[in-house]
């Protein structure tokens, strides 16, 4: 999932991706919010924290505060995750 970013990760989006995963492997639940400037990133690590607890088993709701922001994530991460048995039925 990670190789079929199109762009460049910045070191900050790496810190936070390593970071949730950390969070994500470890025996407490994760509390950890994910902020910043519009374009800086912040769908591509949530895409990636969803496709790790994903094909963990487990179930992830993305929350988003405007209807246009939902559209726009729903048709990324069906773009993103088309190559994986994810996204059938959607």
């Amino acid at each position: 999932m990670e190789d079929s970013f199109p762009y460049q990760a910045t070191p900050d989006q790496l810190k936070a991706v390593q970071d949730i995963k950390r969070d994500l492997e470890s025996d407490r639940p994760m509390d950890r919010l994910v902020c910043g400037d519009v374009g800086f990133g912040k769908t591509e690590v949530a895409i990636r924290a969803i496709f790790k607890v994903v094909t963990s088993g487990k179930q992830v709701a993305l929350l988003a505060p405007t209807t246009i922001l939902t559209q726009q994530h729903y048709h990324t991460l069906k773009e993103r995750f088309a190559p994986t048995p994810l996204i059938s039925g959607c």
